[in-house]
């Protein structure tokens, strides 16, 4: 314990003193050189055109390369977890397999939905391929990235299922420069990373190509548990994209990625009275393809036409080590085809509208069988801008799938300039989330435990057969559950109220929100259970839960050197059904230790689970330019967050059932050594905080080194230095 707290006193003796010095640059320099903060980003996913952030009147989030870069990151979780209104949440169906490892990871949390509800796209596109509801944001390597969009608040009326609580959208560089870079990587748990990338401008266009190795040793937070908390693992990228000019008015873009990761697993498993160790891997493959034509027609039309198809497959083995027999054999296929064509008609006041159709297939041997699912869709948006201060955008889409009714999700958004300095903003819409293939076909025995877990779909032909072999008494009459109750998407309403407020150098928004979801699709028990004792599971739509809070951001430009940001979060999510029963005195507790039974009140009632009321961040920020040095500091807190039921009711009510709220401290230093080369060295987690059993996604304190080198600059130094 002395041995850590001498190395927490040591980071934090070098991070004061390095910023007490670059404060002191910084005050040194004067003021008539200050930059001024414009809202100059150009964000194309909250209107589905190329507008300036300052005209977008719903919120919205821009993370720019050059911040990427500054950080050092090689995660996009790392980036992303720094933002105001985002928590990187470890999925708690991942955090209940203690002793075997997490094959559900951690996703992101927007307004306080779950992971499931926030729509991934690259691009402009969906990715594929979630396990309960989590993608695997390992598959996005960071260093093609040219900026994240991030829009708050359902975004249903144009991109459809999934963007419930919103849409992260990352867009990659685009072939418009002639560049060559490479970066090594190196950090601990013998992580190492390798980058190259490449971008060329033609005659009529522009080709880029990126690659990406990275692999590390895993690590381990309890020595006491056989086999590690995250096992090592390999993994590579690759993406290119070819933008031509057909003509003066036709563009044609192509793009490809590919992505495969291969993770050694070595873990227990519980096979009779004694456990018994296992080995064996799992890989998981993504790929996509992504072709658009745009073509501009007489006066201001244009017309965009794009397909895009992408795959994703997960297969896991694993063996007994003793004898090398067969334990587990998984796998998980997925592929989706999607054409869409959009026009646009106009430029300030502009019609947007657009067609598609969804064709996916998914196969696991989870399912009964093979699923083949579609869906069409139609959206359509009008932009009107009234005496240069009232900016009203109104939108609405309609989508058609095989296995529910029509979804039809209207939007409408205000901005109001009152001054050159100070925008206020309203949105109102509503947003929908399908029932996903796990909610709908899963058909699942779990041979370890015992339990059945059967899809909304699949649950009169699961007790059929569970009848047929005996896994259910004969005296239990299962006829009411025969007939398959088909499950109806989630919807919900979600309301976004703000200001921005912009001087030259300070930039202050907030945003107020509430999200009001029904249908709500959960797991429950069937009043009976197995021969065995375990459970049957199945899905229905039942509850009603609302989330509400606010967030604030601010930029502060303290001079030509030095900025520093800050933000903070208020959430209260809570279950509406619940609050109710409440308020009629009909829920109760037991406490475990007394077994004294008492009466749950309001202010008792801690809301969903894994939801963290107050969320945090702070940032400092240096470039010198003259002296080509960066660095900066980056403070992020979360608050305590429900994790875990301890007293039987099934609610969070008690102060046992938190996991502690925590603060992470993370720091870079980087320094161009000679023109074309940076040599970055940095820490993130300094503080080495660990939590074993609620963030086991977390592994402690991670110094790293950068060399980022661009061959551009480093010729063109050579060459000039060879001259002279």
């Amino acid at each position: 314990m002395q041995k850590k707290s001498q190395h927490i006193r040591t980071w934090l003796l070098l991070s004061g003193t390095l910023f007490a010095a670059l404060v002191t640059t910084a005050q040194q320099q004067t003021d008539t050189a200050r930059k001024t903060v414009v809202l100059s980003e150009l964000v194309v996913t909250a209107t589905r055109t190329e507008k300036s952030i300052g005209d977008i009147p719903i919120p919205v989030q821009v993370i720019s390369r050059k911040y990427i870069q500054q950080t050092g990151a090689q995660r996009l979780t790392d980036v992303l977890q720094q933002q105001t209104g985002i928590v990187i949440a470890d999925n708690p169906l991942g955090q209940a397999l203690q002793g075997y490892p997490n094959p559900f990871g951690a996703g992101i949390q927007l307004q306080g939905f779950d992971p499931a509800y926030t729509l991934i796209l690259v691009d402009g596109e969906p990715l594929t391929g979630r396990n309960a509801g989590v993608l695997n944001l390992g598959r996005v390597p960071v260093g093609n990235i040219q900026q994240i969009e991030i829009v708050k608040g359902p975004a249903t009326s144009l991109y459809g299922s999934d963007a419930l609580a919103g849409v992260i959208n990352i867009i990659t560089e685009k072939p418009n420069h002639n560049k060559t870079g490479f970066q090594l990587h190196h950090a601990t748990n013998n992580t190492w990373g390798l980058t190259a990338n490449a971008t060329k401008v033609l005659k009529k266009g522009g080709v880029s190509l990126f690659a990406n190795r990275y692999s590390n040793d895993g690590y381990d937070l309890d020595k006491s548990v056989y086999g590690q908390t995250v096992d090592p693992s390999t993994a590579y990228s690759f993406s290119g994209k070819l933008q031509l000019a057909l003509s003066a008015k036709t563009t044609w873009l192509s793009s490809a990625r590919f992505f495969t990761q291969n993770q050694r697993n070595n873990y227990l498993v519980f096979t009779g009275q004694a456990p018994e160790a296992v080995k064996g891997n799992s890989r998981e493959t993504d790929w996509g393809l992504y072709n658009q034509l745009t073509r501009q027609l007489s006066g201001p039309v244009r017309i965009i036409a794009r397909l895009y198809a992408t795959g994703y497959r997960n297969n896991s083995s694993v063996y007994l080590q003793q004898d090398k027999t067969l334990f587990d054999r998984s796998f998980l296929q997925q592929f989706l085809l999607k054409p869409e064509v959009q026009l646009e008609i106009g430029q300030k006041q502009k019609w947007v509208a657009g067609t598609g159709y969804n064709y996916e297939t998914i196969s696991a041997n989870r399912y009964a069988s093979e699923k083949k699912l579609n869906a069409w869709y139609g959206f359509l948006q009008k932009e009107w801008l009234i005496n240069q201060r009232l900016n009203i955008t109104a939108g609405a889409r309609a989508d058609k799938h095989t296995l529910y009714k029509l979804q039809f999700n209207p939007k409408l958004a205000m901005a109001y300039k009152l001054s050159g300095r100070l925008n206020i903003s309203a949105s109102a819409g509503t947003g929908f989330k399908a029932p996903d293939f796990r909610q709908q076909f899963l058909s699942f025995n779990n041979a370890l435990v015992g339990y059945t877990l059967l899809g909304a779909n699949e649950l009169a032909n699961g007790l059929r057969i569970l009848k047929q072999q005996g896994q259910i008494d004969a005296a239990v009459n299962i006829n009411p559950y025969l007939n398959n109750t088909a499950l109806l998407p989630e919807r919900s309403l979600g309301l976004n109220a703000g200001f921005r407020y912009t001087t030259p150098d300070v930039q202050v928004s907030v945003n107020v929100f509430r999200n009001d979801v029904k249908n709500l699709i959960e797991r429950y028990n069937l009043p009976f259970t197995k021969i065995n004792g375990q459970a049957i599971f199945s899905y229905v739509n039942v509850n009603r839960v609302f989330t509400r809070g606010a967030d604030i951001s601010v930029q502060y430009q303290l001079s030509r050197a030095f900025m520093l940001t800050a933000g903070y979060q208020y959430l209260d999510a809570k279950d509406k059904d619940i609050l109710r029963q409440i308020g009629k005195g009909s829920v109760y507790r037991r406490d475990p230790a007394t077994f004294i039974t008492t009466q749950v009140t309001r202010q008792e009632y801690g809301g969903l689970f894994n939801r963290s009321k107050h969320t945090a961040n702070i940032q400092f920020l240096y470039n010198n330019q003259p002296g080509k040095l960066n660095a900066s500091i980056r403070a992020v807190y979360r608050g305590r967050f429900g994790f875990s039921d301890r007293n039987g009711n099934a609610i969070l009510d008690d102060d046992s059932e938190y996991a502690r709220g925590y603060l992470l401290l993370n720091m870079v230093i980087g320094k161009a050594v000679f023109p074309g080369t940076e040599l970055q060295i940095g820490a993130d987690n300094m503080l080495n905080y660990t939590d074993r059993d609620h963030l086991p996604g977390l592994p402690g304190r991670v110094l790293f080194a950068n060399c980022n080198i661009n061959l551009e600059q480093l010729f063109k130094h050579n060459k000039n230095s060879t001259i002279k």
